[in-house]
């Protein structure tokens, strides 16, 4: 997450340098088109909404009439003791496969799949040994994660297969809105506050940069508990048991002080 947010700037889609996205080919005419918007009315964040969904259609689009594509879905699907990388933005994983709605830079020997992973996950059932992901879940509306991520998730892990799941900790932000009246916050959540106020700084991590849901620990739980996982736990940076998970989050002060963790298991039987 960026320490400030100039007011002016627009909404990131995700972390990635570069996208297929038809907008980004408009060159100048993107700010005209930004002038309009803007005349009618409509905010960026509608905008972006825009754009995405616009994206999103073409990219389903692409995947029906691309052979090349259809051929990698199929032999994806064909695979096993895979792990899984979802949202992976521009941190790429040798060895995973990594999925994310806009391609990342190409890194050669490692294997990525560009889809809309709302409308589920192109992978047999029991095939995948670990899933992980970090700052993505933010990104989707808490009903598809509720509803179908997680329990797509659960059903492309083998059994005993495990996920590692990170997002923005909410419970820290509102812990920091509150210490900011008492001069108790953390030095950190200070320092990336900027010039915003606290309640600027909690609705940018609610709705700001694409956001749709800000996670505590007991709402993790409760969803992966209703999708059938067990044995979770809550995680922090750097803290998994797993050997697949070790070495996978972020190193980043920020990053790793507010990122909350949630691991679990699909039931061996």
């Amino acid at each position: 997450m960026p320490s400030t947010k100039p007011k002016e700037a627009e909404p990131s889609l995700h972390q990635v340098e570069a996208t297929w996205s038809p907008y980004e080919r408009l060159g100048r005419a993107k700010s005209m088109l930004r002038g309009a918007w803007r005349r009618l009315g409509f905010s960026r964040i509608a905008a972006t909404t825009l754009r995405y969904e616009l994206d999103m259609a073409l990219l389903r689009g692409f995947g029906l009439v691309s052979p090349s594509y259809r051929r990698q879905v199929r032999a994806l699907s064909r695979r096993r003791e895979l792990r899984v990388h979802l949202g992976c933005g521009n941190a790429l994983f040798p060895g995973w496969i990594n999925l994310d709605c806009y391609p990342p830079r190409h890194e050669p020997g490692v294997e990525v799949l560009v889809l809309d992973m709302r409308r589920g996950l192109p992978l047999a059932d029991a095939s995948v040994r670990s899933v992980y992901s970090e700052h993505f879940f933010e990104h989707v509306p808490f009903e598809i994660v509720r509803h179908g991520l997680v329990p797509e998730m659960l059903r492309i892990l083998e059994p005993g297969g495990v996920a590692r799941i990170g997002v923005p900790d909410g419970e820290y932000f509102a812990k920091n809105y509150v210490a900011t009246r008492q001069g108790q916050a953390d030095p950190l959540y200070v320092e990336h506050l900027g010039s915003r106020t606290p309640m600027e700084m909690l609705n940018d991590v609610v709705h700001g940069f694409t956001h749709h849901f800000l996670y505590d620990y007991e709402t993790l739980e409760t969803i992966f508990r209703e999708a059938g996982f067990v044995d979770l736990r809550r995680g922090f940076a750097h803290d998994s048991r797993v050997e697949d998970f070790r070495g996978r989050d972020r190193k980043d002060p920020w990053r790793e002080r507010m990122t909350l963790y949630i691991e679990g298991q699909r039931p061996v039987s």
